[in-house]
């Protein structure tokens, strides 16, 4: 708000400064050129109010929406800075899946709406993992609905909101250079990589398991935590039980909206009687007065661990049963 402040003063003050010199100097004359190099001298000041000049003679200039966003989405864990896709890299990219990437090479407007296409279809999808009935909402009304059900967080909401209402303008036929273009395939099936986290299908609990598992995103995540002391691998510990628990509390609302009657008593039931027994469990651990002296801060860091395996357990054994038997 302070830039923007600062930038309308700044053309306030130059637009009163030019007409002082004209009133001072009538005989000045300002022809094109002149004119055409005043609003390039402020275009870079431009940029917190437009999104775009365009000057005398038909030249566009646009700035860097993209690179705004592709920030965003770093920052919301949207883009892996380790993750590297081209569109020549047969084993990473799937033809299907990502063949915005080519069309990007070739038409960049037909690559940004195909990116959006494929944004949607995994919105879509996770709605419907987590029965949310996607049918009824637009796109950007699916993102909010998303966000309230705690599937996608704050960061992600805001990045993917501001993705789609940038992507939507190539929908409506507004031209981008070939910054869009590259973006797109820079970025696109990274971005695309992190939803399909989210919408892995797993196996190895009641299923049979293919020799190569993927990682849960939560998983993925507690595993980057910074552990160098004591303090934050308790935090770690802490900030991904609490995840894993809303993991738990999604799948298993999903699930009891699926099943029929029979089995959502006896869903209830189970599930009622797996909370009772890690209560009790974690009781008895902690009645030890003297816990901490004989196991360290270490040894408590470990059992809370335990406890939050404990819940990641139920929460891959629910969505495996949701996955394949519902």
């Amino acid at each position: 708000m302070q830039t923007k402040k600062k930038t309308q003063f700044f053309i306030t003050f130059s637009a009163i400064l030019i007409g002082l010199v004209h009133l001072i100097f009538p005989d000045i004359k300002i022809d094109a050129i002149i004119l055409t190099l005043i609003i390039i001298a402020i275009i870079p000041w431009l940029e917190p109010l437009f999104k775009s000049v365009e000057l005398p003679g038909g030249l566009k200039v646009e700035f860097k929406d993209f690179e705004k966003i592709e920030q965003k989405a770093k920052e919301a864990g949207l883009i892996q800075e380790n993750v590297e896709f081209s569109a020549s890299n047969k084993n990473q990219i799937n033809n299907d899946t990502y063949s915005f990437v080519e069309i990007a090479e070739k038409n960049q407007e037909l690559a940004l709406v195909s990116f959006r296409i494929e944004i949607e279809k995994r919105l879509r999808k996770l709605a419907e993992k987590y029965s949310i009935e996607s049918i009824k909402y637009s796109i950007v009304k699916l993102i909010e609905a998303l966000s309230q059900n705690d599937i996608l967080s704050l960061s992600e909401k805001t990045t993917l909101r501001d993705m789609i209402q940038t992507l939507n303008q190539a929908v409506h036929g507004l031209e981008y250079d070939q910054r869009a273009a590259s973006w797109v395939i820079e970025n696109g099936p990274k971005i695309l990589q992190s939803l399909d986290e989210k919408l892995k299908i797993r196996s190895g609990r009641i299923t049979v398991s293919p020799d190569e598992k993927d990682e849960h995103w939560i998983d993925a995540s507690f595993n980057q935590c910074k552990k160098d002391t004591t303090i934050e691998w308790h935090d770690c510990i802490k900030t991904h039980t609490e995840l894993w628990n809303k993991e738990l509390n999604k799948i298993y609302k999903s699930l009891f909206k699926k099943l029929q009657s029979p089995q959502k008593e006896k869903l209830k039931e189970t599930q009622d009687n797996w909370r009772r027994q890690l209560e009790l469990e974690k009781k008895f651990l902690y009645s030890f007065e003297d816990l901490n002296s004989k196991i360290g801060t270490g040894g408590i860091a470990i059992s809370s661990q335990g406890f939050m395996y404990k819940v990641r357990e139920r929460t891959l054994e629910l969505e495996e049963v949701l996955n394949f038997l519902v």
